[in-house]
């Protein structure tokens, strides 16, 4: 979590969640996919919460571990129960003006939608400076698009923007990223091949579906802009 603000007070008791909500916590596979080769290659979590990405990292043998994070109970957690490098702190600007081309890979998991608006392409073009020549973003935020939508907009009080496939790929090109890959985005990577079967099946029927009632509605979507259904979307980008 990374912005400022009494909204933030007591953000994760009142959200329900706390350390152990993330026990078993492991790394997704498109995540895996696209790790740096190299063990010891400079990882930098930013709204990092409880660390369980870091720590998951760190179990996985990587040893270069950096996370940034608002919230002094995750940091506190972060830094005595897991022993992670964890810096407190809101303004992720002025955090990356003082960290160039410093890391070879950033994630960014459920911020993007937090920070106000006009903010948004300032933030992330502040976070491309951060990354090394070859350096990645991976980048997750809910998707707008999904079959719950709006529900992902206003569960959380402190989201500001909700986010398509169209628009934030229109953010991250603002920003300055050129090589921009949507990850995973049928969330079939995790699934056994029969499940996995199974869903890409009525994900084709789903979208026939949607195709029929866009058509009968005389609605539709942006042409140039890839559609996704899945809830979370998730990106890898490079400067």
């Amino acid at each position: 979590m990374v912005s400022a603000g009494n909204v933030y007070q007591d953000y994760f008791s009142n959200r329900g969640v706390d350390a152990l909500s993330y026990k078993n916590y492991k790394l997704p596979a498109y995540l895996k996919q696209i790790l740096p080769a190299h063990k010891g290659a400079r990882i930098l979590d930013i709204g990092c919460g409880f660390g369980q990405m870091l720590y998951a990292l760190k179990q996985e043998g990587y040893t270069q571990l950096y996370g940034f994070e608002l919230l002094s109970e995750a940091v506190l957690f972060c830094r005595d129960q897991l022993q992670l490098t964890v810096k407190q702190g809101g303004d992720i600007e002025l955090y990356a003006s003082s960290h160039k081309e410093e890391y070879d890979f950033i994630i960014m998991s459920h911020v993007l939608e937090h920070l106000p608006k006009d903010k948004t392409i300032d933030v992330l073009t502040a976070i491309s400076k951060m990354l090394t020549d070859k350096g990645s973003l991976v980048l997750m935020v809910p998707n707008g698009q999904s079959p719950n939508h709006s529900y992902w907009m206003w569960e959380d009080f402190t989201h500001h923007t909700l986010f398509t496939a169209g628009s934030l790929l229109y953010v991250l090109k603002a920003a300055g990223f050129k090589n921009i890959t949507i990850l995973d985005p049928g969330d079939l990577l995790d699934k056994p091949i029969v499940k996995r079967v199974f869903k890409q099946f009525f994900q084709y029927i789903y979208r026939i579906n949607k195709r029929f009632w866009n058509s009968v509605n005389s609605s539709g979507y942006h042409y140039a802009s890839p559609v996704v259904y899945t809830w979370e979307l998730k990106v890898k980008a490079t400067k």
